[in-house]
């Protein structure tokens, strides 16, 4: 027991580790509600242990920290590990290494420009924190998937400040409480303990305004709340919604009748309210649907479905397998795309949208040519070698304008606000997470769909195959949801006259750019101070 408390001692920069894992949904149990909290001081055990160490082992525990925080908080990936021999594998080799080198890069950074501008240090972290939070959300492995932003989502009324300043503001405002509060801590250490006193530290005046902008906003936020928007439009729409909880690990051409006929089922139970949009969840079916209604093959699947959307007379929206023709070495060749397909009251195919962001790793693999046995690896769990779409496409249903996003799309803030500006309506999220059946996987994923309701001031309509299955107003509060892992529907009516033209999506992330400029002010500070340095040594 000695052995162990001294490990702790010695080793306290890993409470960091859970307290991360902890900021987030983890179990459905009653003490872990409130997670939201742990995010304000998860980053204060590493970065007082930090504090005065040299940068080598700056690296190093960062390096440690960040490893053990992501295992714990994608610990439910490890699913795949469960079903299909090899799925540790891909997640130990390529999804946890790479969030890791994203965190050590945050603090690694952050510690060294903070060590040579110390006066900045509770802006250089929050800063340098957002900019590599964009950085994580760009290009051919992008994943800003748990940003300690996302798990203030059950806070309603502090994360309206969304609608000005993004999920990126919200990042770097627990950022900055985290790093004040920090500075605070070994301001009072570094006192003689005869004299220690918190009110004479030189930080509480930091402490006290960073603590009051944040009352201020979750104020303002009580306000916004308290007031229900009307532009005047008038315009509402009913939604059905099927959460059908079809297994992935099911071989879908041997079982797709019945799956149809499941889906068919609920869809039917919810037409009782009417609904003007049906609309199933991403993987629904791993049919060819709008390829074969463009070449006019019959297929037994499709009249039936066919049948089925013409007998109810609404509009369905599903997911299905596109494909497209490319160009390779070995000429002219059909690839797979992961679409959402608008199927019309009178059963024919309205529209298609091919999903842009693809899943590295999962729906297509960086490099492949380089590792042909991992690729082989990463199939053989269910991935996949699919082909993005070119860019957003609106759907229309009764005059109302909508952008489809199709499973981890949603996290893409960017997508969303661009949906927005293009005049959508409303947005629909049709995602596949059955391939976990953790309460933690579910709910990470669906916090940022409540972001990009209030980011927009638009409706958010989540289907997913086994949820979370939910209704979200322009204010990020659930009008409705159904119990994830179980096959039910669900109804709703949103409401579009309640949707709002947010700063955000008219400006887009501001304080991302000041930051920018923030950082590049920093880093030519540090030139000139290097060039003069070695000047004076000539």
């Amino acid at each position: 027991m000695k052995k162990i408390n001294q490990f702790f001692k010695n080793h306290y920069y890993l409470a960091a580790a859970l307290l991360m894992f902890l900021s987030f949904p983890s179990y459905d149990f009653v003490l872990l509600k409130f997670f939201p909290f742990f995010a304000w001081v998860f980053l204060i055990p590493l970065l007082v242990y930090l504090a005065g160490r040299p940068l080598k082992d700056v690296f190093f525990t960062v390096f440690i920290t960040g490893l053990a925080g992501n295992l714990f908080t994608y610990g439910w990936i490890g699913n795949f590990g469960a079903k299909v021999p090899g799925g540790y594998a891909v997640i130990l080799l390529f999804l946890i290494p790479s969030l890791t080198a994203f965190f050590t890069i945050k603090i690694f950074i952050s510690e060294y420009l903070s060590r040579r501008f110390p006066a900045y240090k509770i802006m250089i972290y929050p800063s340098v924190w957002i900019i590599i939070d964009y950085v994580q959300s760009i290009g051919f492995l992008a994943f800003p998937w748990t940003y300690i932003g996302y798990s203030q989502y059950p806070f309603v009324p502090f994360i309206q400040a969304a609608s000005v300043i993004g999920i990126l503001g919200i990042n770097f405002i627990i950022i900055m409480f985290n790093t004040v509060l920090s500075e605070y801590i070994l301001a009072f250490k570094s006192m003689p303990s005869g004299v220690r006193d918190f009110r004479n530290n030189s930080y509480i005046r930091s402490v006290v305004s960073v603590s009051l902008i944040v009352v201020l906003i979750t104020i303002a936020g009580f306000m916004r709340l308290s007031h229900t928007p009307d532009n005047g439009s008038g315009r509402t729409l009913r939604v059905a919604l099927v959460q059908s909880c079809i297994s992935p690990w099911e071989n879908w051409s041997g079982n797709r009748f019945r799956y149809l006929a499941e889906l068919m089922h609920y869809t039917k139970e919810s037409l009782s309210s009417n609904p003007d949009l049906i609309i199933w969840s991403e993987s629904a079916t791993l049919e060819l649907i709008s390829f074969r209604s463009l070449t006019g093959e019959i297929d037994r699947f499709d009249h039936h479905l066919k049948s089925f959307i013409k007998e109810t007379g609404k509009p369905l929206l599903t997911g299905e397998i596109g494909l497209t023709v490319k160009k390779t070495d070995k000429g002219m060749r059909y690839f797979p795309q992961n679409n959402a397909v608008l199927i019309g009251g009178d059963g024919e195919v309205v529209k298609t949208y091919p999903k842009i962001n693809l899943v590295p790793f999962g729906e297509w693999f960086p490099y492949d040519k380089w590792f042909v046995p991992v690729k082989r690896l990463v199939e053989s769990f269910g991935g996949s070698d699919f082909v993005p779409g070119s860019r957003p496409e609106l759907f229309k249903v009764d005059e109302l304008k909508f952008g489809s996003l199709i499973c981890y799309e949603g996290i893409f803030y960017r997508l969303c606000r661009e949906y927005r500006n293009m005049g959508a309506d409303f947005l629909v999220n049709i995602t596949n997470d059955g391939w976990t059946d953790a309460y933690n996987g579910h709910y990470q994923h669906y916090s940022a769909s409540v972001f990009r309701a209030v980011e927009n001031g638009i409706w958010m309509v989540r289907a997913g195959n086994t949820g979370v299955t939910s209704i979200i107003d322009p204010r990020g509060r659930p009008v409705r949801s159904v119990p994830i892992l179980k096959k039910t529907f669900l109804t709703g009516e949103i409401d579009t006259s309640q949707n709002v033209n947010t700063l955000y999506t008219k400006y887009g992330d501001v304080l991302l750019y000041l930051s920018m400029l923030f950082i590049a002010s920093i880093l030519i500070n540090l030139t000139v101070k290097f060039f003069r340095s070695r000047r004076g040594q000539i």
